[in-house]
């Protein structure tokens, strides 16, 4: 079982990080802080924005994070959300606006490690493990 080398990714991506929410002030990720982020990684001239940020369902127009992400992909930039941490029962995903490519989670028993370059050549282990839930 998951015999091989596993190999993929882009070597010469690098890693823009915003943050949006601020639990120790406000409790929660606000929309003022979604739209920021977005309009800088608009500005700083990104080609893809994952964000994994999620709350209840709400009309495109009145959800920070679908208006935002409209404005992204309206500018060629491609986006991709978490599909909500609170299912599975029907009606907990979130983020389904239909220019957001909307993703769910699951785990496997497996250990991927590689390196991570950063912006000052400093460079880092990096080791993620998911084990199945039973």
């Amino acid at each position: 079982m998951g015999n091989g080398t596993i190999k993929g990714g882009s070597p010469r991506t690098r890693v823009a990080s915003y943050k949006v929410c601020w639990p120790e002030e406000s409790g929660e990720c606000l929309d003022p802080n979604t739209l920021a982020a977005f309009e800088a990684a608009i500005g700083d001239g990104v080609d893809v924005i994952s964000i994994s940020v999620g709350g209840e369902p709400k009309e495109f127009f009145s959800d920070a994070l679908s208006v935002g992400a409209f404005h992204a992909v309206e500018r060629g930039i491609v986006v991709v959300c978490s599909a909500g941490n609170v299912g599975p029962t029907p009606g907990t995903v979130s983020n389904v606006s239909p220019w957001i490519i909307t993703v769910g989670a699951s785990s496997i028993n497996r250990d991927f490690t590689n390196f991570v370059v950063l912006g000052n050549k400093k460079k880092l282990k990096v080791t993620h493990i998911q084990y199945i839930q039973k």
